[in-house]
């Protein structure tokens, strides 16, 4: 009498083990696939953010030495204008110095997190590890956002107008004041428009979470 209920509930258990362990492999797989895509966005990224980074730094102190250069043996209005030419290209190192891309240290540390967790190629625990990812791509998108939103681009062509604004009413020189509001800004946009941002354009597909 007491075999038969036993071997009944021995049964049933196999039979749901069945299906428990196939469902469960495949929402493993669906992590470990979702931990790839963020991890495949974030390095390609860095990648194309390393050599934005280090483009810019050469293009920005190359552009304040030669000013600087041509200021100390010009003199006049010509002088001001690579003065001033020279004070805002300052601005693009001293930018990177002191912000620079999120999306450099965030790849590091996704590819460290997945290296320590993966067992044979394998994250150790894909969905204990996918919404970690994801937090991660989330923090490189918004750095994009910081980099590239309306507020950048409004600070670029703000400060180049209002330099050149001062070359004009301080020493009348409106040439002047018009190649820098110009040039200035086109440089600005320049570097704006040519930071990677894949992380920023998955957030938008949702790859990263709702947020």
């Amino acid at each position: 009498m007491t075999r038969r209920p036993s071997a009944l509930a021995a049964l049933l258990a196999g039979a749901l083990s069945v299906g428990v362990l196939p469902a469960r492999a495949q929402e493993t797989a669906r992590c470990e696939a979702k931990v790839r895509e963020v991890q495949a966005v974030v390095d390609r990224d860095a990648q194309g953010t390393r050599l934005w980074y280090w483009v810019w730094m050469a293009a920005g102190t190359g552009l304040l030495v030669g000013q600087t250069v041509i200021a100390s043996v010009t003199t006049g209005n010509v002088q001001k204008e690579f003065i001033a030419g020279a004070a805002t290209s300052a601005f693009i190192p001293a930018a990177l110095l002191l912000h620079p891309p999120a999306a450099i240290d965030d790849a590091s540390r996704l590819d460290a997190r997945i290296a320590l967790t993966s067992v044979d190629g394998h994250p150790g625990d894909a969905c204990v590890l996918a919404p970690r990812a994801q937090e991660i791509l989330a923090h490189t998108a918004a750095d994009q956002h910081l980099t590239t939103g309306w507020f950048a681009p409004a600070f670029v062509v703000g400060g180049n107008i209002a330099v050149g604004l001062f070359l004009g009413l301080a020493f009348h020189d409106w040439a002047g004041a018009a190649k820098q509001a110009l040039g200035g800004s086109a440089v600005g946009e320049l570097q704006l428009l040519t930071l990677p941002t894949g992380s920023l354009h998955a957030r938008g597909l949702g790859l990263a979470g709702t947020f």
